[in-house]
Order: structure tokens, then C-alpha cells, then sequence
């Protein structure tokens, strides 16, 4: 009397596995994590407006952000304009704004001003610090620049 149950358990079982089985191979695979330049492009932003070397980010529902590099960072845009982030960049991230932006300053003549708000406006985008404004195409920030 035992075997019947021990085959009609074994049958169960291999039912169980296979359909487990069937199961688990149409569950989609988890999808990796966007880098913080592919978000950007989300949001209607070029990757360059992000230096190179992001080491990690947090995008928060209500567009909220930080942006986490290994050290301060300083390059040169359109060959004219100096600009310096911070280890950590924050603000806010919606469709063609980025606005409430700590983190970021430019060098105007001899002091250095802090970059409040970029925007996009199709092929130009728009730099804000303080009563400054400045519009650049779109393309000069097509790829991220290396820190000096």
C-alpha cells in the first residue's frame, strides 16, 4: 500500500516542479537600473550636462535628485565657460527643467555663481545663475565632459 502513495506523491511533485518551472521562465528578467545619463535623457536632457564619473545616484518620485561623484569636478563648456560641481549635485527633475539645482557654479569673470536652474527649450538649452541666463545648442552638451 505504500508504493501507490509514494508514486502518486513522486506524480505530484513532478507536476509542482514543472509548472514552477513554466512559471519562472515567463517571468521577464529584472530590467538593470538606468544610469543616472540615461535618465537625463528621460527627462529631455542631454548626457552631458553630467560630467563623466557619476558614481551613484537617487531619483525620487517627486523628481527630487542627488547626483554623488568620487570628488569635485571642474571643466570648461563651449570653450569660454568654467564650471565646478560638487561631489553631490541635488535638485528637482521634471520634463525640460531641472530647477532648485545645488551643487553647480560658473565662473563669471572673477566670482563664481551658482547655477539654479537649467531648462530646455528644443534645441537650446538655458543656464540660470542668479540674474545671469545663458543659452547654449543642445549639441554642445551631447557628451559628458572629463573633469580637469
Amino acid at each position: 500500500m505504500a508504493k501507490p502513495n509514494i508514486l502518486l506523491l513522486v506524480a505530484i511533485v513532478a507536476i509542482h516542479l514543472t509548472a514552477t518551472a513554466a512559471t519562472l521562465s515567463r517571468t521577464a528578467a529584472p530590467t538593470a537600473t538606468p544610469t543616472a545619463y540615461e535618465m537625463l535623457g528621460r527627462y529631455g536632457f542631454p548626457p552631458g550636462i553630467l560630467p563623466k564619473g557619476v558614481r551613484d545616484y537617487e531619483l525620487r518620485p517627486d523628481g527630487s535628485f542627488e547626483v554623488h561623484f568620487p570628488d569635485e569636478c571642474r571643466f570648461r563648456v563651449d570653450g569660454k565657460y568654467d564650471i565646478h560641481y560638487n561631489s553631490r549635485v541635488a535638485g528637482n527633475i521634471h520634463n525640460e527643467t531641472i530647477n532648485g539645482i545645488e551643487g553647480i557654479k560658473v565662473k563669471v569673470f572673477i566670482a563664481w555663481i551658482n547655477i539654479r536652474e537649467v531648462g530646455r527649450d528644443g534645441d537650446e538649452l538655458s543656464l540660470h545663475a542668479g540674474a545671469i541666463s545663458k543659452s547654449f545648442p543642445v549639441d554642445v552638451f551631447s557628451s559628458s565632459p572629463k573633469c580637469n
